[in-house]
């Protein structure tokens, strides 16, 4: 009896844990809203018992008295340790109904992090680089083409009339938009020419981004693909629409089983190529196929194609919504 009593108890935790929220998380050494959640994780990862306890949590929640049987070590140290982890965003504590009252279970919070160290190394070697930055709002596309679902949310409520109906994409009201989404399709933005074209030698575009399903689901991909002057430079899959907590920007009007963030990408052409996040992806786009001259907009579209493996849909995150304080920003050097 006492084994049918454990057994439906995994079998519990199992269930629990079979659509929990996971995803990578990225941070870049040059963004300064970044430093604290590295400094924060930096600490927690200090022990050679709590990477011993993420990796022991990777194939299955845990809990407190098994993760002290296997490592050897007090259940009062192991604790400590996921409280630790648990407070810097690495492992997800819950509980659940046990033998003797209540069991705290240890769980992974997230797939993946990447520190981005690239930036920096760039802006020390390029301090004195000529500079020309944009930004835009995510409501200020000059062509839309995108099928429903889809939608747009300002910082104070929904905007209705674009709810599922791509021509109301077109409405002045569009411009207060700080989230925007949609199945399929794409948005263009026209950012203005700059004087002297040639004298840039990388152009860079970032902007907050996830998928989009009905409510969340962190498990959910989405090819999403970026072009310049209609020259295609990359595609991202994004692993997720993101939910579960709240956006650190994201508006209280905004209910907490929707959508709240996403991850922040950045998109590099330079001489030597294409790189998403720093990192090489494509050697056969350079910054002179882009055709930036001093005489017309530079045009950045973002959409899923027709022939997309993943078609999850994209949701577009503003200054105001999600997890960075930023809209669609554009620069040369």
């Amino acid at each position: 009896m006492v084994r049918d009593i454990i057994t439906k108890f995994y079998e519990g935790v199992k269930l629990a844990f079979m659509r929990r929220e996971e995803l990578f998380i990225s941070f870049d050494l040059s963004n300064d809203n970044d430093l604290e959640r590295i400094k924060e994780i930096g600490g927690a990862l200090n022990s050679i018992e709590k990477l011993k306890i993420l990796k022991l949590i990777s194939k299955r929640p845990m809990n407190l008295s098994e993760l002290s049987l296997v490592l050897k070590i007090p259940v009062s140290t192991v604790f400590y340790d996921v409280n630790q982890l648990s407070k810097a965003g690495l492992v997800r504590l819950t509980y659940q109904p046990g033998l003797k009252g209540k069991t705290k279970i240890c769980s992974k919070a997230i797939l993946g992090l990447n520190i981005n160290f690239a930036d920096i190394e760039e802006s020390n070697k390029e301090s004195n680089v000529k500079r020309k930055t944009f930004e835009m709002p995510v409501g200020a596309f000059t062509e839309s083409q995108v099928n429903a679902p889809c939608g747009m949310a300002s910082k104070e409520s929904l905007i209705e009339n674009c709810w599922d109906n791509p021509i109301g994409f077109y409405s002045e009201e569009r411009l207060k938009a700080e989230l925007l989404w949609f199945d399929s399709g794409f948005i263009s933005y026209s950012f203005p020419s700059v004087s002297n074209a040639s004298d840039y030698k990388n152009i860079s575009v970032s902007f907050e981004v996830c998928s989009e399903t009905s409510y969340f689901h962190n498990d959910w991909p989405s090819d999403i693909t970026i072009w310049i002057n209609d020259i295609e430079i990359a595609t991202y899959t994004s692993p997720g629409d993101f939910g579960g907590r709240r956006g650190n920007l994201t508006p209280e009007f905004w209910q907490t089983n929707m959508t709240q963030f996403g991850l922040k990408k950045t998109f590099t052409v330079s001489e030597k190529g294409v790189f998403v996040d720093g990192i090489l992806k494509n050697k056969n786009v350079t910054i002179s196929d882009l055709n930036i001259t001093s005489n017309k907009p530079i045009v950045l579209k973002i959409g899923i194609k027709e022939n997309a493996v993943h078609k999850g849909g994209i949701n577009l995150f503003g200054k105001n919504f999600g997890d960075y304080p930023q809209a669609i920003v554009l620069e040369l050097h």
